[in-house]
């Protein structure tokens, strides 16, 4: 259990869980629900994210939470997170390799869900996505308890991208920014999946080509260069100002 009272300001967690936060609004991934953190990498035992009261278009580093996984708890005072924290916290238990979680409620994969379409690869942007598709956890309800949070987690498996049915959808990252480069990309996909369905039926990106692609576009590389592109975008836009 950790038990140091962490202050958001003192760490670089604040300022990029904020600035992740807002990039996802301006890019139109997340609206007034919605939430991204990070495992601290120097205590992976504790975990950043946005309060539950703060517009996400507004957030500053003083908006981020700090939490203590194994305890299920907020360290030290203040606002609590959102009460589907425990998509996070089940998340990090079971996965060591994921510094980074975004839950958010685009329209395109909501869409998809409704009529029971796996979110699948048909573009190079989706290529990390599973050649059979994302998994899927099939609910509605919000993940607010620690069985749904649980169940939750087992249906996401090692994927990096879970559909939640007719509510949106969860990512995972090697970082804060993989993970929000990761929503993006999955949003965009299921737009264009979404069109194919309209005139036909998709050719879905499959074998040796998606393993391609995703070594061509993946990596820290790639991660770098979409999150610069979506950060500059939303600074442009000026929905960065204030951070």
């Amino acid at each position: 259990m950790t038990t140091t009272t962490l202050n958001p300001a003192s760490t670089r967690y604040g300022e990029l869980i904020a600035r992740a936060v807002r990039i996802c609004v301006a890019a139109q991934v997340m609206d007034f629900n919605g939430h991204v953190s990070g495992r601290d990498e120097s205590d992976p035992n504790v975990m950043w994210i946005n309060n539950r009261h703060s517009s996400r278009s507004t957030l500053t580093a003083a908006d981020i939470v700090p939490f203590d996984i194994a305890a299920g708890k907020r360290i030290g005072e203040g606002i609590e997170p959102p009460s589907e924290w425990y998509i996070h916290a089940e998340i990090y238990k079971r996965r060591p390799d994921v510094l980074g979680i975004v839950h958010s409620h685009p329209e395109f994969i909501r869409t998809l869900s409704a009529v029971g379409q796996k979110l699948r690869p048909v573009d190079a942007i989706g290529s990390y996505l599973p050649e059979g598709g994302a998994p899927v956890f099939d609910s509605p309800v919000l993940i607010n308890t620690p069985a749904r949070g649980e169940a939750m987690a087992k249906a996401l498996g090692d994927a990096p991208a879970l559909m939640l049915r007719q509510h949106g959808a969860v990512v995972v990252g090697f970082s804060v920014e993989n993970a929000v480069v990761h929503m993006i990309c999955a949003e965009a996909n299921a737009k264009m999946q979404f069109q194919a369905l309209q005139i036909g039926e998709p050719r879905y990106l499959h074998g040796e080509e998606l393993r391609t692609l995703a070594t061509e576009g993946g990596g820290k590389h790639g991660t770098t260069k979409y999150w610069t592109y979506w950060e500059e975008t939303a600074r442009k836009s000026g929905a960065l100002a204030g951070l």
